[in-house]
């Protein structure tokens, strides 16, 4: 099987999506309470880095979208809204 006939269109966007300024998932990890905090209960936009990762990684935005749920949660907030906010600065334009 040829290497380029196991590639979806899907893989094909996901690999034009922007990195750039860019940040490692630890870096992400590692940063992630402190921007969901300024995002959730300040209204603070993603980092360019941060916000760039979460385009071009789907494991640190599942893991992002489920850690905001959870901090909304917390906050008395309903979880979906939580997701919301992430979801919202992440796809801006």
């Amino acid at each position: 099987m040829n290497t380029q006939d196991s590639w979806t269109g899907a893989v094909l966007a996901h690999a034009r999506l922007p990195f750039e300024p860019w940040l490692s998932c630890d870096d992400c990890f590692d940063h992630s309470d402190a921007i969901l905090e300024d995002l959730l209960d300040r209204s603070v936009p993603l980092p360019a880095d941060f916000r760039a990762h979460l385009i071009g990684c789907p494991a640190c935005r599942d893991e992002m979208e489920t850690l905001a749920e959870l901090a909304a949660a917390d906050g008395s907030v309903d979880p979906a809204e939580g997701r919301k906010q992430l979801d919202a600065q992440i796809e801006r334009t």
